[in-house]
């Protein structure tokens, strides 16, 4: 079972913000990606890039393949993991507990144009590498347009 904060909000700024968000997000069961998440940490990125694409590490370990959620849209690449404990709470005693649990969420922006149908993931060893493929990006290319005659 992932472990979660129990704690309430106590103020009154937090209570309207919370207000607010259940507000904007009521109705949009069907935009998954659009819903805010209680998060337990950010896992850690390297992203680089070079001619032909961009590929962005994530360090997520201990998170089984099946429990990693990526996704794209309009330019923002996000990843979404459940990571859960591997012990029963009220059997053990905790001496020390650096470890967290719970869920994982990053978001990166795409600073170019990609091809999002050639988008590829593997997970090996706790580290997920995400590559996507760049298109050149024709907006910014030169062309003389012809006047015709009216």
């Amino acid at each position: 079972m992932a472990k979660m904060s129990k704690k309430t909000p106590i103020t009154p700024a937090a209570v309207e913000i919370d207000n607010l968000s259940q507000f904007i997000f009521e109705g949009m069961e069907d935009a998954s990606f659009l819903q805010p998440e209680p998060l337990t940490q950010i896992p850690n990125v390297d992203v680089f890039s070079n001619t032909c694409e961009l590929v962005i590490e994530v360090e997520l370990p201990g998170v089984r393949k099946d429990d990693i959620d990526v996704t794209i849209f309009k330019g923002t690449l996000t990843i979404r993991a459940l990571k859960f404990e591997c012990f029963e709470e009220d059997k053990v005693n905790y001496v020390c507990m650096e470890r967290a649990f719970g869920r994982l969420y990053r978001a990166i922006e795409i600073p170019f144009p990609v091809d999002t149908m050639k988008i590829k993931a593997v997970y090996k060893d706790g580290v997920l590498t995400i590559i996507v493929p760049r298109v050149e990006d024709k907006r910014c290319s030169s062309k003389r347009v012809r006047i015709e005659n009216s």
